[in-house]
């Protein structure tokens, strides 16, 4: 017991509690104009494919909402429109609560909001913010799987969290999490589970997963895989598996700590994931980091066993407006084209400016970008 415990402080001290996981509470980048991250982190180079058709952000901080730090994307079609589903902070800029918008299109590039208010709160549960939207429509009803950020983070400080609605605006909210950490430090999803990409898979729910526990060895402290868990009726899941593990080419020694943000899509009857690659640098600024986009493809029809691609599909540095941060992908399949959301920042030394706007401008913000679905890997 008393070797356990000591691992596992060991394990929160370095990591800290929200930068473990790699979710973007935007808290983490502070109000200061001091640091920020390498612009070309370890050298990664991109395989391409991807363009950037629209200046870039697409829907910038401020849009929208007055001080709106637009984060966490992800896009679906319904009723001949795109839906976009979005979180900010509501009341204080870089403060919880954080909670769902949702915004519609008819080219996914210009959005409104549909309605001007967040779609729901985290009243009656463990929550004080609800991030990370993935939504799907399953047996005549959405639901909404998100990241629910405990407003007592001990000993897990989030989870998954869950809602349901007859029409993506009305929501009915889960009281209590639907996925969570197992508590033993020692297991790949100990720690914490976040970040989720839902899809509908052989007549079930798949929600891929951030999950995060102690790595062997302790260098990075955090060892951050992407886990799945399946529902037949969107609510309640069997045990979930771990299914996508950090590659070679993202080694710990240079402080990768794996991957974040999973978004689930599917092309040519295989199920696709982006994510974002993570690493965790000692006296950086900040010390959690995400460095590129990735993306994997199932090897056969049950979604559990992924190929990863050789090159990271995308890095912060090949533009100059997220040369901070790169993260949240979502993925639509329109016809022969790919469509990209996702969402990004400038580097933290660089956010000055928005700051002295009254947060507005294109420093924080959604993005866009395409390719052909038939180049994938």
């Amino acid at each position: 017991m008393r070797r356990r415990r000591r691992r596992g402080r060991r394990f929160l001290g370095v990591a800290g509690v929200l930068a473990a996981l790699g979710l973007v509470i935007v808290v983490a980048w502070g109000c200061n104009d001091g640091g920020g991250a390498d612009v070309t982190p370890l050298g990664l180079t991109s395989a391409g494919g991807w363009t950037f058709p629209q200046p870039n952000p697409i829907i910038k901080a401020g849009d929208l909402r007055p001080r709106a730090l637009w984060n966490d994307p992800c896009v679906v079609q319904a009723d001949g429109q795109y839906v976009m589903y979005m979180t900010t902070s509501v009341d204080a800029p870089f403060e919880p609560p954080i909670l769902p918008f949702r915004a519609v299109s008819k080219d996914g590039l210009t959005w409104a909001l549909s309605p001007d208010t967040p779609l729901m709160t985290p009243a009656g549960t463990p929550f004080a913010s609800l991030e990370t939207p993935s939504v799907v429509w399953f047996r005549g009803m959405y639901h909404m799987y998100v990241t629910g950020v405990y407003a007592k983070p001990d000993p897990a400080p989030m989870a998954i969290g869950h809602a349901r609605s007859p029409d993506g605006i009305h929501w009915t909210v889960t009281p209590q999490p639907v996925i969570a950490a197992t508590g033993k430090a020692e297991d790949w999803n100990g720690y914490l589970v976040g970040e989720p990409g839902a899809i509908v898979w052989n007549d079930q729910v798949f929600v891929y997963f951030s999950a995060v526990g102690a790595r062997p060895g302790g260098h990075p402290p955090q060892l951050q895989t992407i886990g799945l868990a399946k529902s037949s009726d969107g609510t309640n899941f069997q045990p979930a598996s771990r299914v996508v593990e950090q590659a070679s080419l993202y080694p710990p020694e240079k402080d990768f700590v794996g991957y974040s943000t999973p978004a689930a899509f599917e092309l040519g009857g295989r199920i696709h994931l982006v994510y974002d690659v993570a690493l965790n640098r000692r006296r950086a600024d900040p010390e959690w980091q995400q460095a590129a986009l990735h993306h994997a493809v199932a090897t056969d029809e049950t979604g559990t066993k992924f190929a990863q691609d050789a090159a990271p599909g995308m890095t912060r540095s090949q533009l100059p407006w997220p040369r901070g941060a790169r993260r949240a992908p979502t993925v639509l399949g329109d016809g022969p084209t790919l469509r990209l959301w996702f969402a990004g920042n400038v580097r933290r030394a660089d956010l000055g400016p928005l700051i002295r706007r009254g947060i507005a401008g294109p420093e924080f913000g959604i993005g866009y970008a395409t390719r052909p679905a038939a180049e994938l890997p």
